[in-house]
C-alpha cells in the first residue's frame, strides 16, 4: 500500500470509512477523516475518536504502509446488496 492510495481514501469527498487490512490479519478500522494522519512511512490511525471538537482518542496504531495489504470500504448503514428497506 503506498501513501498516494491511503491519501486518496482519507481525502475522499464524502469520507467513506475504510478497515485496513494488515499483514499480520489484524484490522484497523478509520471511522473519520481525522482519525488518520499519513506519516513519512507510516499512517497514524487514532482508535474511537471523539470527532467535532476537542479531537481525544483511547490510543493509537502506527502501521507501516508495507503492512497494509489491503483496504476495505466499510457500508454503514447500508444493507448488503443495496437494497432499501421497505416501509409497512
Amino acid at each position: 500500500m503506498t501513501e498516494k492510495e491511503l491519501i486518496a481514501e482519507l481525502e475522499k469527498d464524502p469520507f467513506v470509512p475504510f478497515r485496513l487490512h494488515l499483514v499480520s490479519e489484524k484490522v484497523i478500522d478509520v471511522m473519520a477523516a481525522g482519525a488518520a494522519h499519513p506519516l513519512q512511512n507510516s499512517l497514524l490511525v487514532l482508535r474511537n475518536p471523539t470527532l467535532g471538537g476537542t479531537v481525544r482518542a483511547e490510543g493509537y496504531d502506527v502501521v507501516a504502509y508495507g503492512n497494509i495489504e489491503r483496504i476495505e470500504q466499510l457500508q454503514m448503514g447500508k444493507r448488503p446488496g443495496g437494497t432499501k428497506r421497505r416501509s409497512a
